[in-house]
C-alpha cells in the first residue's frame, strides 16, 4: 500500500514539475501590428449622390377650356414648331357662346345708337326750353348706361374669342414631344388646375442632371465645380458636367433635410457610324430646320443609290419607322420593292427616288384631319419624327459625383489610421502623464478642475462639451504612442493631417494580425474605446 502511495505521488509531482516548465518556457503572446505608412501625395474630396436626367427646358402644354379632345396632330417624338396646332378641344360650347356674345353686342351696339339719338334730341329740346333740365339728365344716364353695356358687350366678345382661341392648343415652343398624356376622346376639366396634355423639351443637345445634396455637404458645393457621372445604360461611359445652380430651397423627407443641385451636361451621341448623319438631323430640328411642321418628313435616300442598285436591307432599316407607323410590314416591303426593282430595271422605281408605299390598313394621303380625330390616330400621321440616337434620355438615372476640392502635396494617412485604437491589444498599461490608451484626449490639455470621472467621457457640464481630438498611432520602443493631428479633407481612402512632430515616412499603426486581446476576450482592429475621426 505505501508502495502504491509513492508511486502516485511520484507520477503527481512529475507531472506539476513538467505543467509549470511548459507554462514557464512557452513563448508569450506579441501582438502583430499592422502598419501604414504616412506620405505626401494629391487628395481629391468628392460627393456622391444620385439624381435624374431631364431637358434643360422642359414645358408642359396644358388646356384654358374644358371639354373632350376632338383632335390630336403630334405625337410622341414628333417634331413640333412654335405656333404649330398640335391638338383640338371640341369647339361646339365656345362657338356657341361666342355667337352669343356678337349677338349681344349687337343689341348693346343698337341700345346705346337710340340712347345717344334720344339724348341728342333731348338737348335741342332743352336748349329751346321745351324739355325740363331732369328729363335732358334722365336721358344722358341713359345714354352713359348704353355706352357702358356697350363696353362691356365688347368685353364678353373678347373673352369669347379667347376661349374660342383656347380650343386651338398650339407648341409655346420649338422642341420634341417627349410624353402625350391624353387620348381623342377624353373629357378634360379646367376649372380647378390646367390639365396637362404634352410635355415637350426644347433642346436635347443639352440635358440637366438634378440630385440631392445633404446639409452636411451643400456648403462644399459651389458653382462651376466639374462633376462626373455614369448611367446604368452606359455604365463603362462617364459623362462630364458642371454645376449651374445651388438651389437655397430646401427639400425635407422624413426629417432628412436636402438641396437641390443642378448640372449641364451635354448630350452626346452615341458611338457608331450614323451618328454624324443623324446629329445633322437633330441640328435641324433645333436650330429651327427647314422641315415644315406638319408636313411628312421625306425618306432620306443615299447617293449610293443612285448610282447602283440599293440593299434592300438598308433600306428597310432607313425606312423601317415610317413604314411601322403606315401600317407596312418588312414582307411587305421587301416584296414590293423587289417588284419595283424589276420594272425599273434594276433600280427602284425607274431610277426614281424611294418614296413611301402606302398600306391599305392607312388613313388616304392628306386626309390628316380624319387621323387625327380617332383614337390612337396620332401614332399614324407620320409627319417628322426625332432619330437622334443621344446618350442621355429624359429620366435616366445619373450616379454623379462632384469634385469639391483638392490639395496637392500633402501629409496624408489612410483613413484606417485614424480609426483605429490599440488599447484593446495591449495587456498591461502603465499610467503615463498623457491620456491613457483608449481615452479621448480633451480639448485644453486635460481633465478640469473638479471635472472628474464625468469629464472624460463624452457628456458636459457647465454648457461645455467635451471633444475629442484626432490622433494616430505609431511604435515607439515596441509600444503605441499617439500623436494628435489635424485632419483635413479625405477621398475615402487618404485623410490630409497635420501637426507638430509629423514627417513623410512614418509608420502609422492601422490595426493588428491575428492577434488576442488582454483578458481572453476577442477584438476587432477597429473596436475599442473610440479615438478616431469624430
Amino acid at each position: 500500500m505505501k508502495r502504491n502511495t509513492w508511486i502516485g505521488l511520484g507520477i503527481g509531482i512529475a507531472v506539476v514539475a513538467g505543467g509549470t516548465a511548459y507554462y514557464l518556457s512557452r513563448p508569450k503572446d506579441e501582438v502583430k501590428w499592422r502598419l501604414g505608412k504616412l506620405d505626401r501625395g494629391n487628395i481629391t474630396q468628392r460627393i456622391n449622390a444620385t439624381g435624374a436626367v431631364s431637358p434643360v427646358v422642359q414645358v408642359a402644354v396644358g388646356t384654358q377650356v374644358s371639354g373632350v379632345i376632338q383632335a390630336l396632330y403630334v405625337d410622341y417624338n414628333s417634331i413640333v414648331k412654335k405656333g404649330q396646332l398640335i391638338a383640338q378641344i371640341d369647339p361646339t360650347v365656345w362657338d356657341t357662346q361666342l355667337q352669343d356674345a356678337q349677338a349681344s353686342l349687337l343689341k348693346a351696339e343698337a341700345a346705346y345708337s337710340f340712347a345717344k339719338a334720344d339724348y341728342q334730341r333731348s338737348k335741342r329740346l332743352s336748349q329751346e326750353k321745351l324739355l325740363a333740365d331732369q328729363d335732358l339728365e334722365t336721358k344722358e344716364t341713359a345714354l352713359k348706361n348704353a355706352e357702358g353695356n356697350l363696353e362691356s358687350a365688347k368685353a364678353s366678345l373678347e373673352r369669347a374669342k379667347a376661349n374660342r382661341g383656347y380650343c386651338d392648343i398650339t407648341a409655346p415652343v420649338d422642341g420634341v414631344v417627349i410624353s402625350r398624356l391624353a387620348d381623342v376622346g377624353q373629357t378634360v376639366a379646367a376649372s380647378f388646375s390646367t390639365p396637362n396634355l404634352f410635355m415637350i423639351a426644347q433642346d436635347l443637345s443639352q440635358m440637366k442632371v438634378q440630385v440631392n445634396i445633404g446639409e452636411s455637404d451643400i456648403d462644399d458645393v459651389k458653382v462651376g465645380q466639374r462633376a462626373l457621372f455614369t448611367v446604368d445604360s452606359l455604365p463603362d461611359k462617364q459623362f462630364r458636367a458642371t454645376v449651374s445652380l445651388v438651389r437655397q430651397e430646401p427639400v425635407t423627407t422624413q426629417n432628412v433635410v436636402n438641396y437641390v443641385v443642378e448640372m449641364i451636361v451635354p448630350n452626346e451621341p452615341l458611338g457608331g457610324a450614323d451618328d454624324t448623319a443623324k446629329g445633322a438631323d437633330h441640328e435641324g430640328w433645333k436650330g429651327g430646320g427647314k422641315t415644315a411642321a406638319g408636313q411628312g418628313a421625306r425618306p432620306n435616300a443615299a447617293a449610293g443609290e443612285r448610282e447602283g442598285a440599293p440593299d434592300p436591307e438598308k433600306v428597310w432599316e432607313r425606312m423601317k419607322d415610317r413604314m411601322t407607323a403606315q401600317g407596312v410590314t418588312k414582307e411587305q416591303f421587301l416584296k414590293r420593292f423587289k417588284e419595283r426593282m424589276a420594272v425599273g430595271g434594276g433600280r427602284f422605281g425607274g431610277g426614281r427616288p424611294v418614296q413611301a408605299m402606302p398600306a391599305s390598313t392607312s388613313a388616304p394621303v392628306g386626309d390628316r384631319n380624319a387621323l387625327a380625330r380617332i383614337p390612337g390616330g396620332a401614332s399614324q400621321l407620320g409627319g417628322p419624327k426625332f432619330t437622334g440616337d443621344l446618350a442621355l434620355r429624359s429620366g435616366m438615372t445619373a450616379n454623379v459625383t462632384i469634385s469639391t476640392n483638392q490639395v496637392k502635396d500633402v501629409l496624408r494617412v489612410p483613413n484606417a489610421a485614424l480609426r483605429f485604437n490599440p488599447a484593446a491589444f495591449i495587456k498591461d498599461e502603465k499610467k503615463t502623464d498623457g491620456p491613457r490608451l483608449g481615452q479621448p484626449a480633451m480639448m485644453g490639455g486635460g481633465p478640469r478642475p473638479g471635472g472628474g470621472a464625468q469629464q472624460a467621457g463624452t457628456g458636459s457640464k457647465g454648457g461645455m462639451v467635451a471633444r475629442r481630438e484626432d490622433r494616430i498611432w505609431v511604435l515607439e520602443n515596441g509600444k503605441p504612442k499617439a500623436i494628435v493631428v489635424k485632419a483635413g479633407i479625405s477621398d475615402g481612402q487618404f485623410t490630409e493631417v497635420t501637426g507638430e512632430g509629423l514627417n513623410e515616412g512614418i509608420q502609422v499603426l492601422v490595426g493588428v494580425d491575428n492577434s488576442k486581446q488582454a483578458g481572453g476576450a476577442a477584438a476587432a482592429p477597429l473596436g475599442g474605446t473610440p479615438g478616431g475621426r469624430r
